[in-house]
């Protein structure tokens, strides 16, 4: 029978912590956190629809999640690139949205157009559904530099 002294039980309970805690912290990382816009614009094809939620995550304005009814897109800005997801991969948590980034579909929908820029008091982000021929228009209020007037 192996006998384990104190200082070697301690070193392998120690390990198992650690081994314990990179595997959480690497679960709760994988999660993003999309805080609700509330004074934001969306036009579909020139309309305004019935039923939408704009998130974002972080300080940034990218990546965007857009919910429309029960369709739920994620939009990366930069990148250029608008995926789909299942509604089914959220989870709500307040008024804040949680989504595994992990879960992002390996296709992204087909897209043309992307035009983003700045119109002065708010920040507008333009793209095409290249299969359903939409055109997605968002306009995201932003502050004004006032760091000049000093």
């Amino acid at each position: 029978m192996l006998r384990l002294g104190r200082a070697q039980i301690r070193k392998a309970a120690g390990l198992a912590g650690l081994l314990l805690a990179i595997t959480l912290g690497a679960s709760a990382a994988d999660k993003i956190t999309w805080k609700p816009i509330t004074d934001a614009v969306l036009r579909i094809d020139d309309r305004a629809p019935k039923q939408w939620s704009l998130y974002h995550a972080g300080k940034k304005f990218d990546p965007l999640l857009l919910q429309l009814g029960t369709r739920v897109l994620v939009i990366y800005v930069r990148n250029r690139m608008l995926y789909e997801i299942p509604p089914a991969q959220i989870t709500h948590k307040g008024d804040d949205l949680l989504w595994r980034e992990t879960d992002k579909p390996e296709k992204p929908l087909a897209t043309s157009d992307w035009s983003t820029r700045d119109i002065g008091s708010a920040w507008r982000v333009r793209v095409k559904l290249t299969e359903e021929g939409r055109l997605l228009d968002i306009q995201i209020p932003q502050m004004p530099d006032l760091r000049g007037l000093y």
